[in-house]
């Protein structure tokens, strides 16, 4: 009965290796009996060991860390079937004696404690959007970009096939990068219509199963490929769609699910603006390229933000986001699950592409984080403890996290260091609810947080902003400040909350007299209707 393990490095292609002995040292030195290409992991990173006939991991003092399951280890720790183990950019899934990597991820598979499986599964996915964010940052070759794009993806999404097209300087699309798992051979295939329906109609798709699928009923060399689930996903931004990501595999193996398609567009997401880039940087001037990539990551980021508003006549909803510099770290976002609607404002410390960049980590994490029995408070813990993870440069997030109940106004929310809310009654009357300060994301790994309720009534409207609101500055140095805030508040006779919204950012914006801004502004108001 042998344990193994499943490595997947940061630079490399993923191999197997056999648990022999009773112990193997794991590190980027020659001299380790396990050797992990990946500069972010120590010379002698960690040890796996033998011990009452199971296997144990253990930490040996690395600055970075060895995490289990997306859990920092402090001790030595024994080890499951199915459980991964992260080391700088790279992984190692285990497998246990009897047990295939894909059983050990697959949602089909019975195990003993499902509810322990299904907590694994979403570990891993929220390890893998993190870790390409991370990946993304660092200097990396065209080529090498793809294949750790691919290599995510197969990690948290367990295709048979993946490819990504990319168009060229003819605008024709290609094959950039491909990987399909050993036992199969062949090219990798890709329907044309799927292309057609992903790249000229920037359309996200999953097809659970093409055989009955009414959307391929004549699709015929897609079946016949032994093609039967794909998701696949485009690389677009504000210029346009440059390819796209496609993942498949045979419904035996897998089915693949709306969740899936919404790991697989939050990839896509992380990916398109580093490719782009890397594309301008091949033929503009240096200049040139830095002017281009501001403007390009302003257009993602704008991007990045909500597109559609909830179709609920329990709520109407009022947005504005404007950015001190090309770029910002303010954000906001809001997600409907269910009858809650979910909804965030924060505010990443610093200015420039820097702080877009940990924006966008924060809003990934939002997304991942809330579901229908989530709380306010575990959203923020878990966001917290992710962002903690590596922060060396120590950049945090105030931030401002609640849900609203449609059917009955009840508003839960968090205030993570944050500008409090206004609420504003049905009268015109406007107030500041009492609610509970917590620290600011991204400090204390092991913070707690604390949620405040009430419930607004039909026809109130909240609103929570940053403090590019309240931190503006006339010419002559005067600070429109709380008092300004509330006044422009005030004065508003009634209106939706898009006009709501616009009002305040315009009448700040005076007040500057047109100068440019010295901190980014973001305005979210919440109306709840009368029904």
């Amino acid at each position: 009965m042998t344990w193994r393990v499943r490595v997947e490095p940061a630079n490399g292609a993923a191999f197997d290796r056999a648990l022999e002995g009773t112990e193997i040292t794991v590190g980027r030195s020659m001299s380790s009996g396990l050797v992990v290409h990946d500069d972010c992991v120590s010379r002698h990173h960690m040890r796996l060991f033998a011990r009452d006939s199971r296997w144990w991991v253990e930490d040996l003092g690395t600055t970075n860390g060895t995490r289990l399951n997306g859990t920092r280890l402090k001790e030595a720790a024994m080890l499951e079937g199915g459980d991964r183990i992260s080391l700088g950019a790279s992984r190692l899934e285990v497998v246990a004696p009897h047990q295939t990597a894909a059983e050990s991820l697959d949602p089909t598979v019975e195990t003993d404690d499902a509810d322990l499986a299904e907590s694994k599964r979403q570990a891993a996915r929220l390890e893998t959007l993190i870790g390409v964010h991370r990946a993304l940052a660092r200097p990396t070759s065209l080529p090498e970009l793809l294949d750790l794009i691919l290599q995510r993806c197969f990690a948290a999404l367990q295709p048979e096939e993946g490819l990504i097209l990319l168009r060229g300087a003819d605008g024709e699309l290609r094959r950039a990068a491909t990987r399909r798992l050993p036992h199969l051979t062949g090219h990798v295939f890709v329907s044309r219509r799927i292309i057609d329906e992903v790249v000229t109609h920037v359309t996200p798709i999953v097809v659970v199963d093409a055989a009955v699928d009414e959307r391929f009923a004549d699709a015929q060399s897609i079946v016949s490929a032994g093609v039967r689930s794909v998701v696949a996903a485009p690389l677009a931004d504000a210029e346009g769609t440059i390819g796209m990501i496609a993942l498949s595999s045979s419904v035996r193996a897998r089915q693949f699910t709306q969740a899936d398609l919404d790991m697989l567009e939050s990839l896509a997401a992380a990916a398109v603006l580093r490719v782009r880039n890397m594309a301008l940087a091949e033929d503009a001037l240096a200049r040139r390229v830095i002017d281009r990539e501001l403007s390009l990551a302003h257009d993602m980021q704008m991007s990045m933000l909500p597109r559609h508003k909830p179709d609920r006549r329990e709520v109407e909803i009022g947005a504005a986001l404007r950015s001190a510099r090309s770029v910002g770290g303010d954000l906001y976002d809001f997600v409907l699950h269910g009858d809650r609607l979910w909804f965030i404002v924060a505010d990443v410390s610093g200015k420039g592409l820097a702080a877009s960049l940990y924006m966008a980590v924060a809003k990934t994490l939002f997304r991942a984080t809330v579901h229908d029995d989530a709380s306010v408070a575990e959203v923020l813990a878990r966001m917290n403890r992710e962002l903690c993870r590596d922060n060396d440069q120590m950049v945090f997030v105030t931030a401002i996290v609640g849900h609203l109940t449609l059917a009955t106004g009840a508003l839960a929310l968090g205030d993570a260091g944050h500008n409090p809310p206004i609420l504003i009654d049905p009268d015109g009357r406007v107030s500041q609810p009492p609610v509970v300060k917590n620290i600011a994301l991204g400090v204390m790994p092991d913070a707690t947080f604390k949620e405040s309720s009430w419930s607004l009534s039909p026809g109130a409207t909240a609103l929570v902003y940053t403090d590019g609101a309240t931190d503006a500055r006339a010419p002559s140095g005067e600070m429109f400040g709380s008092a300004g805030l509330d006044r422009v508040v005030s004065a508003c006779v009634d209106p939706s909350p898009q006009q709501f919204v616009d009002d305040i950012a315009e009448t700040i914006a005076a007040f500057g007299a047109g100068a440019a801004p010295e901190d980014d502004l973001t305005l979210l108001a919440l109306k709840y209707a009368r029904v």
